[in-house]
């Protein structure tokens, strides 16, 4: 029932960020851009917009990278924990 509800959330959050993105909800939620370095503070020009979305992009790959990897060696020390204590209670 709890992956259900993980399932559930990440699927919602998903939607949401599609409606953002189509300007399916408002235009004031997306990023406007223009060709105008001297713009608005509130608009990007299409490089700026274009940079931001890479750092962004790579940001979340290695946070996700890093989490995989802590989770893999914790899982092998986990692991090697339980053959001690096996070994440990046969002997």
């Amino acid at each position: 029932m709890r992956r259900l509800g993980i399932l559930a959330g990440i699927f919602i959050v998903l939607l949401g960020g599609g409606a953002i993105t189509s300007n399916l909800l408002t235009s004031d939620l997306a990023m406007q851009q223009t060709t105008n370095p001297s713009g608005s503070v509130l608009t990007a020009t299409p490089d700026q917009a274009a940079a931001f979305i890479v750092i962004v992009g790579f940001i979340i790959v290695n946070v996700i990278g890093a989490g995989l990897t802590l989770a893999l060696v914790f899982w092998l020390l986990n692991r090697q924990v339980k053959v001690v204590q096996q070994e440990s209670s046969e002997s």
